[in-house]
């Protein structure tokens, strides 16, 4: 089976950490994938994604906004695809009637990760509901997100759940020696060591980690800390410490998945005190490396942290006091802990390995095709796959325009415009440069309506400065 994966971005991340994984298993069943981003952006893992399939493309800047509907159409005919995967891609979902207008015969599949209450109003699981007439089969990552879609109106019949998995022979603290991890990294031998793994992002609240970190510090247990991950907070994490109680806390920022693993291994606690996730794939990572997670209870992580092998913190009351004494009560109990940190790994290696993933994916593709093949297909009009079609490309402008908004190393791409509109340039990108670092503060309290108020803004600025 041929398979045509759209996806926004491949880069660094959870839901394209899946994606690849979904891609390999498959690619090991004998399926085929062609794979398309539908976005700007560096796309770091497109070599990760060769690996396994030569045929990667990237519609930004290649194809123009213009020609984007009939290219993926004709890619589709000239690859022979029979079944379209749809993970995360706006552009992809409001495509969907021009595509199956033009190739009816396409079986079309979506993978949900997570709600996002702060865009249209659910994000990508509320978007598949809105364009659930064309779509055979959503796949959740969670029950949490299955039962958020049947509840809003989804057909139980066409909404199914496979959860992340990982690769539990490589995920595997048997490979490593903490000690010399440690040694290595200059963390003390003598000290339970925490991690924080993720983006430095206000969705991930790294300064409540922070402060849950110098409770527990405050509080007289000693501890070692690695924060990693990358972000705009990590200025903000930066200050934080400079609080002598946090000494024995440090920030890496991003590393590799490699060097992730390494951490892990040498680690004895994860602490992830989301404000929102599906489930978040460290967790996954954590509990194969037989360390005891420490998180929110959020989106469908219940369904991975059981009581025996994490502690999940609810997001309400106190959370600084929940989270830390959930943390010391681990760090005071090592036999407890050890013996959690054993059930983790053998959870993930009982119920979430790779290959039952591979296996429930394989049964799901197949599924829909032959449920497909027997059901009988609502072809949209010639003139709603004309409106799918214009609609595409005008997020394609908007996302090209939006990607030349911001560029900041040069005017050669601006050299069409007015003097007018590229003085404005000037005057919007140094006004991004000094308000940045505020917005960022005021954003990381979760202030949905500022953030609607800056993108509209930024739209506005988009359709003035490159309208046609």
């Amino acid at each position: 089976m041929r398979i045509l994966l759209m996806t926004p971005f491949l880069t660094i991340g959870g839901a394209d950490r899946l994606n690849l994984d979904v891609v390999r298993q498959l690619t090991g069943r004998r399926f085929r994938f062609s794979v398309v981003a539908t976005l700007p952006h560096a796309h770091e893992w497109r070599p990760l994604f060769e690996s396994i399939t030569p045929d990667v493309v990237t519609l930004h800047p290649m194809i123009a906004p213009e020609q984007q509907p009939a290219f993926v159409r004709d890619l589709i005919r000239s690859r022979d695809i029979q079944a379209l995967l749809i993970s995360n891609s706006q552009f992809g979902y409001v495509l969907l009637p021009y595509l199956r207008r033009h190739c009816p015969d396409v079986v079309v599949l979506d993978l949900l990760h997570a709600v996002e209450p702060h865009w249209l109003d659910g994000g990508y699981p509320q978007l598949s509901l809105q364009q659930r007439a064309w779509i055979d089969l959503s796949i959740t990552v969670s029950g949490d997100l299955h039962d958020w879609m049947i509840a809003r109106g989804g057909d139980p019949e066409r909404i199914v759940v496979s959860p992340a998995a990982i690769d539990v022979n490589v995920w595997n603290p048997a490979h490593f020696d903490r000690a010399t991890i440690r040694q290595a990294s200059g963390m003390p031998l003598d000290l339970p060591l925490i991690l924080s793994v993720g983006r430095l992002a206000p969705e991930k609240r790294p300064r409540l980690a922070m402060r849950i970190l110098r409770d527990v510090a405050q509080r007289g247990v000693p501890f070692s800390a690695l924060i990693i991950g990358e972000g705009p907070e990590r200025p903000v994490l930066e200050r934080m410490l400079h609080d002598p109680v946090l000494r024995n806390v440090r920030l890496t920022g991003a590393l590799p998945p490699e060097r992730v693993r390494e951490a892990l291994a040498a680690a004895d606690l994860l602490l992830l005190p989301s404000a929102r996730e599906g489930i978040a794939i460290v967790l996954y990572e954590a509990m194969a490396m037989g360390v005891v997670p420490v998180a929110a209870d959020v989106g469908g992580q219940r369904e991975l942290v059981t009581p025996d092998c994490g502690i999940l913190v609810p997001p309400s009351g106190d959370e600084t006091t929940a989270y830390a004494a959930a943390i010391i009560g681990l760090l005071t109990d090592p036999t407890q802990r050890a013996a959690m940190g054993a059930r983790a790994r053998q959870r993930i290696v009982d119920h979430f390995r790779l290959d039952l993933m591979g296996d429930r994916m394989e049964a799901f593709m197949r599924h829909a095709v032959e449920h497909s093949a027997r059901a009988g297909r609502t072809i949209p009009t010639p003139e709603e796959a004309e409106r799918s079609a214009i609609e595409a490309i005008q997020l394609a402008r908007q996302a090209r325009n939006v990607a030349r908004l911001w560029e900041t190393g040069g005017y050669a791409g601006d050299i069409d415009l007015s003097p007018a509109r590229r003085a404005a340039l000037r005057i919007v990108r140094s006004a991004r440069k000094h308000l940045r670092p505020w917005y960022r503060r005021l954003a990381a309290h979760d202030d949905s309506r500022l953030r609607r108020g800056v993108l509209t803004v930024r739209d506005w600025v988009v359709r003035w400065v490159y309208r046609a």
